[in-house]
């Protein structure tokens, strides 16, 4: 029966493997979260060594399973830390920009050529955010009349900034 403490003294030893698993996914040394990414290795090292062992007891196999295993669960950290990083991205970004040209584009519209109907979805649903279901139940009408109407208001909206 292998326990966990075996499978960090096996990772300790084959310290190298773990190192070849992260270059072959490009992480390298000069990465300033290369050590994070060695433990997370380890880890996960010493808990597929402590599984695997007890379940088939093949230290021959258990080379070539770590090594692909560690290549699939650390592809997958990085992956996982590229959405967290694509989705927090935000933090650098200048939203007094995007205020500004908002405000200019609304300034520009020519919201005289809607009509009463295009007037009240423009503001309920573009500027309230208001979903089209819910404004369907509230005119009594139907979803798909309104995203007729809605992509009428886009068009002329779009008409009306490129003039």
């Amino acid at each position: 029966m292998s326990s966990i403490e075996e499978g960090f003294a096996h990772a300790v030893k084959n310290q190298r493997l773990i190192h070849g698993v992260l270059k072959q996914i490009h992480v390298y040394p000069t990465r300033f979260d290369y050590e994070d990414y060695f433990q997370e290795a380890v880890i996960i090292y010493a808990q597929t060594y402590a599984k695997f062992m007890t379940e088939h007891n093949d230290a021959d196999k258990f080379k070539v399973y770590i090594f692909q295993r560690l290549r699939w669960r650390m592809t997958d950290l990085l992956r996982q830390e590229m959405k967290y990083s694509e989705v927090h991205s935000l933090d650098e970004f200048d939203f007094s920009t995007i205020c500004q040209e908002t405000n200019d584009l609304l300034e520009n519209l020519n919201l005289g050529t809607l009509t009463a109907f295009e007037n009240q979805i423009f503001q309920e649903h573009f500027i309230n955010n208001k979903s089209l279901l819910i404004l369907a139940r509230r005119y009594e009408c139907s979803t798909r009349n309104l995203r007729y109407h809605r992509n009428r208001l886009l068009v002329k909206l779009r008409a009306s900034i490129t003039l």
